[in-house]
């Protein structure tokens, strides 16, 4: 069924914070240990700071590390956030998982994505110092526990594919609600996957407006957040003009046409669609195309191991 164009969906965007601990403003000791704790566990941890040092420390390495305690957690944030060797524990998990699974769940903690991947690949969590089980899950996926990894640019505005995992509805969503989606192909940057197919993401409705009688518009507004690379970069996503240039040739679940879709006002406010008197209704499942907002570098993956 065709519609006339009159109601709108609007996407926006703000900045995201990049995936380091370590670099965010806070600098004291415990708030960085705190913020480690919730990377890995999902929360912040109690007792005194050096035994929690030491516990991760143990969970990590299998022995309790030498040197004063901010170079011991510096240690420990360099561990998780990755390096360009490939032997991060953040980007070794994203590896082992999309290598299985074909799935990135970046907002998972990462102690739950391990024991989860394990259980479903070996049919149970296994014991031992977290470097020794993910060189063990490497070595299983990809024979390897190097592979061909090379910082890569990703250009402003380069397109994503994305597919909705939940509906987005102007007539039942709520402010604050979350909007489930998924990257549905490959980006990839000279021969290299710079963001997967599977990686998952998140955003936020910011603003709703149901239809109404005479002719009044539905309305939605989303913040479509961030999606990570394998290194555990956070990519922010938007729709602007290159985005609404493909999204014309799609048409999304409801029956309207993207080629209604309009660029509104300043930038970074994106008019989408128009129904008139219909509330704005995307199917999950429904895929379209959003870029990322800024330049990003991010590690590369090609599909053989490195030399």
């Amino acid at each position: 069924m065709k519609f006339k164009l009159i109601s709108c969906l609007v996407i926006v965007g703000i900045l995201a914070a990049p995936f380091t601990v370590a670099a965010q403003s806070t600098t004291s000791p415990l708030a960085i240990l705190n913020d480690l704790e919730r990377v890995l566990y999902g929360e912040a941890q109690s007792g005194a700071l050096l035994s929690r040092v030491e516990e991760i420390e143990l969970e990590i390495f299998g022995s309790v590390q030498s040197g004063p305690v901010m170079t011991r957690i510096d240690r420990i944030d360099e561990y998780l956030s990755g390096d360009i060797q490939g032997t991060g524990l953040k980007l070794q998990l994203n590896l082992v998982e999309w290598g299985f699974l074909e799935q990135l769940t970046a907002n998972e903690p990462l102690m739950r994505r391990l024991e989860r991947i394990e259980l479903e690949f070996i049919g149970e969590p296994q014991p031992g110092p977290i470097v020794e089980r993910l060189e063990q899950l490497m070595l299983f996926i990809w024979g390897t526990t190097k592979l061909d990894m090379e910082p890569v640019k990703i250009p402003a505005s380069t397109l994503v594919e994305i597919q909705l995992l939940t509906t987005v509805d102007s007539a039942v969503n709520k402010v604050g609600d979350q909007v489930k989606y998924k990257v549905a192909s490959d980006v990839i940057i000279d021969g290299r996957i710079v963001i997967p197919k599977g990686a998952q993401g998140i955003g936020r409705v910011t603003e709703v407006v149901s239809a109404g009688n005479l002719g009044k518009n539905g309305r939605i507004v989303i913040d479509f957040g961030s999606i990570q690379s394998f290194d555990g970069r956070n990519i922010r996503l938007a729709i602007s003009e290159k985005a609404l240039e493909q999204n014309t040739r799609l048409e999304l679940a409801a029956g309207a046409s993207m080629a209604g879709v309009l660029l509104l006002g300043p930038i970074g406010l994106v008019g989408g669609y128009f129904v008139k008197g219909q509330d704005v209704k995307i199917q999950a499942g429904s895929k379209f195309f959003v870029e990322t907002e800024l330049d990003y570098q991010a590690l590369g993956f090609r599909l053989v191991p490195a030399r």
